[in-house]
């Protein structure tokens, strides 16, 4: 996965000072990049810490770290890489407006399939270049739990996401593939409205696991933040990629 096309989802541990926890969903190339093959996006969230979106890239000496996570996918058809990284400060990462963050890489281990779950290793170390952060929010577990269904929006092009956005435990985590419905009109998730990570609210959808977004559902959502408050968006439901309950089923501590 050469820095200048890849990006990649992490999904980090529950102890902020610790390394992430990191889980990779792959997704089909595209976006302008031309060559059509799959190219993972970033979603990391901690359940003890924070939730964020990062933008990567990967290094390895072994090679090409991009065509080799190409073949393995395309060989074995897993849906899921993850990513289990040498410990570092996952504050580190974050720094204010106009400084420079104490840390813009770190080296780990590539997983075919969940690397706690009898994951394979395809790739050690490889070293994950940390080109920009989404989206970051701290969890409090004082929060009021959103009464309709929120997502994150990430993506480039063609290559639309949507992450729900984790509030509080019990909680849960899902990951989708959308894309606009046909012929409707008005704002579009572009690359800009993208680069900021927007929060959407579902319409008619209650914040719970058993009113997630589905295959093929066909929503009209608004932003809550990170784009234009008066207008809504027609989406189709893609595929499924990754939907778990269990890791947020109790509750979230935050100091």
């Amino acid at each position: 996965m050469p820095s200048s096309e890849t990006e990649d989802g992490l999904r980090n541990g529950d102890d902020p000072d610790a390394g992430p926890r990191a889980e990779s969903h792959p997704r089909n190339g595209g976006g302008g990049r031309g060559d059509g093959l799959p190219v993972p996006h970033a979603h990391v969230h901690g359940p003890h810490a924070f939730q964020y979106l990062l933008e990567v890239t990967l290094q390895s000496a072994a090679g090409d770290a991009r065509q080799l996570y190409v073949d393995d996918r395309r060989t074995t058809g897993t849906a899921v890489y993850t990513l289990a990284p040498e410990p570092f400060r996952i504050s580190d990462l974050i720094a204010p407006e106009g400084q420079r963050p104490k840390l813009t890489s770190f080296t780990g281990t590539l997983f075919r399939g969940h690397f706690e779950r009898g994951g394979v290793e395809i790739l050690d170390p490889v070293t994950v270049e940390v080109q920009d952060i989404v989206h970051f929010h701290p969890f409090d577990h004082h929060a009021s739990r959103p009464a309709a269904l929120n997502y994150l929006a990430f993506g480039k092009g063609k290559e639309l996401f949507l992450a729900h956005r984790i509030t509080k435990a019990p909680d849960f985590d899902h990951h989708i593939a959308v894309r606009p419905v046909p012929g409707a009109t008005g704002t579009v998730l572009t690359d800009d409205l993208l680069r900021e990570g927007p929060r959407l609210e579902i319409t008619g959808r209650a914040d719970r696991p058993e009113d997630r977004l589905r295959e093929s559902d066909q929503v009209t959502v608004r932003f809550l933040e990170g784009g234009p408050a008066d207008v809504d968006l027609q989406l189709t439901v893609g595929r499924e990629i990754y939907e778990e309950e269990g890791d947020l089923a109790t509750e979230i501590h935050t100091h």
